[in-house]
């Protein structure tokens, strides 16, 4: 029996789809990268920043895209073809099929 609402996906659908999803985290990653250095130089403790240093906020955003990347292709390596995989919710929006879980 299965609890829970539960998908079945084949191996190489799923290898494609962490790959796809790989790639939107590199691409944001470029994009935090690039602004990130637009802010090079910009002073953080400046008067109209309410909160984080916003090249820091930059970084850190860069760092997760990078990070959730190599997670996803590091998956996408080491799926098994001739198997399914039982996926929940949570692997749904890790992999990109849902960007938010709300009810």
């Amino acid at each position: 029996m299965i609890e829970g609402l539960k998908v079945t996906v084949p191996g190489p659908e799923l290898r494609d789809l962490c790959m796809k999803q790989a790639e939107f985290h590199r691409e944001r990653a470029g994009f935090y990268s690039t602004k990130a250095q637009a802010l090079e130089g910009v002073p953080s403790n400046g008067p109209h920043y309410s909160g984080q240093d916003p090249r820091q906020q930059m970084q850190s955003k860069l760092a997760e895209h990078e990070n959730a990347t190599r997670e996803l292709e590091f998956i996408a390596a080491h799926l098994i073809d001739s198997e399914n995989y039982l996926l929940a919710a949570q692997d749904l929006q890790r992999i990109g099929i849902v960007r938010r879980h709300v009810f």
